[in-house]
């Protein structure tokens, strides 16, 4: 009976013990779970921020299975952002139209005199009702920047607010008059020339009108005819409208771009004003003759640093 009974507690025993081991490793793996856990949740934030780092020691010691602390000891890195890990993007460059007029004689006939019954047969016209914009350095007389307009509605628009805006007595200065000292417009970054042109030949004779005007002075009402350098008054409203014309163009200059042009691509040098004091030379009729224009009055740069 005693054997039976020893037999009996031993095997009470032995199933407690295996019940307790079996508990103590239950515990042990969910503590290993929960260093896992920490191990991961401690890497992530060293992935995220771009930093891999392969000398990285985790000490964990366990001293209760519900508590695990985790001490890691990480070899500092500083991260130096260089270009080549920057992705730049870059910005569309801008885009300027090309306004510039072309060579005149690539330009197709427009209009005949015969069509529009004028007093010369036998002319081709390139240019019918168009505008011209020549933009001149004031300081240097560069010329930087070009707007051709082809519109007649603008023509036409531009011709009746001179029409109305015109005084020939507001005149600055008598040309006629050798003691009078000529009166230039305004000093300014830029000299504008703006060319109203009823009608051109490939050879550029025919009608032209013309006016300049200084680009950027405030209250700017000084303008003067082109082909003589005589300057006039109470011209807001005429500048105003031209303003409107190349103010887009005068950006585009402001921003360090010109239309890098030859200055016998300006429409100046076409029609003979291709010195610092020239002027218009002038109409050649159909049948030859020529026909000289007015003398200049005043200095077309009288602006330039030399």
């Amino acid at each position: 009976m005693k054997n039976k009974t020893l037999a009996i507690i031993t095997a009470s025993i032995i199933t407690v013990a295996a019940l307790i081991l079996t508990a103590s490793l239950s515990l042990l793996n969910g503590a290993a779970i929960d260093i896992s856990d920490a191990l991961v949740s401690t890497a992530e934030p060293v992935i995220d921020n771009g930093i891999a780092d392969d000398n990285v020691e985790i000490e964990v010691n366990v001293e209760d299975t519900n508590d695990v602390e985790i001490d890691n000891d990480v070899d500092e890195e500083i991260y130096v952002e260089t270009e080549e890990d920057v992705t730049v993007e870059n910005e569309a460059p801008v885009e300027y139209l090309d306004t510039t007029l072309p060579a005149l004689d690539t330009l197709e006939v427009v209009a005949t005199s015969d069509e529009l019954g004028t007093d010369s047969p036998g002319f081709e016209y390139v240019l019918r009702k168009d505008i011209v914009i020549d933009v001149f350095e004031h300081k240097t007389g560069k010329f930087v920047g070009q707007v051709w307009l082809t519109e007649d509605e603008l023509y036409d628009e531009f011709c009746r607010t001179f029409d109305a805006d015109f005084d020939y007595t507001a005149g600055l200065f008598d040309p006629n008059n050798p003691d009078d000292v000529p009166v230039y417009i305004p000093e300014a970054t830029y000299r504008v020339e703006f060319y109203w042109v009823n009608r051109l030949t490939a050879n550029a004779s025919g009608c032209i009108g013309s006016l300049a005007f200084s680009y950027g002075v405030e209250d700017n009402e000084i303008y003067e005819y082109t082909q003589t350098g005589y300057s006039l008054a109470n011209g807001e409203t005429v500048i105003a409208f031209m303003e409107s014309l190349v103010a887009e163009k005068i950006a585009q200059l402001e921003n360090g771009v010109n239309d890098d042009l030859t200055v016998d691509q300006s429409f100046a040098y076409i029609i003979g004003f291709d010195g610092e004091n020239s002027c218009w030379n002038g109409t050649t009729l159909s049948t030859g003759e020529f026909l000289p224009g007015a003398p200049r009055y005043a200095e077309r740069f009288p602006y330039i640093q030399k």
